[in-house]
């Protein structure tokens, strides 16, 4: 019995997480400059896009990310960062944002 506690115990205190997407640390998403980077330097710098949209006459690229932690007390992520282009394919504006879309009921 106290074999399974410890192994439990082990497994509980690792972090063992699900995860899925791409992380972008904020150091990566400031090396991307609005109104100087192009699609090229940003694909080099945080590689292909998830996702893409155009939405107005700018293309809009998505880098999702979701952890889903074995803690139960926390540390669950679900976020996007976002790089829109202009027609000429400089970035006129980056961000991150909380939500990807993701459905999954642990991250609610």
């Amino acid at each position: 019995m106290r074999q399974i506690f410890f192994v439990c115990a082990m497994l509980f205190l690792s972090g063992c997480a699900y995860k899925t997407g791409v992380e972008i640390s904020q150091e990566s998403l400031e090396s991307v400059k609005v109104s100087q980077s192009t699609r090229e330097d940003v694909e080099q710098k945080l590689g292909y896009p998830m996702r893409k949209n155009e939405v107005s006459g700018r293309e809009i690229w998505y880098y999702d990310f979701t952890k889903i932690s074995a803690n139960p007390f926390g540390g669950n992520v679900d976020e996007s960062v976002v790089i829109e282009f202009d027609k000429r394919g400089r970035v006129v504006k980056k961000y991150k944002t909380q939500g990807s879309g993701n459905q999954n009921p642990l991250l609610r």
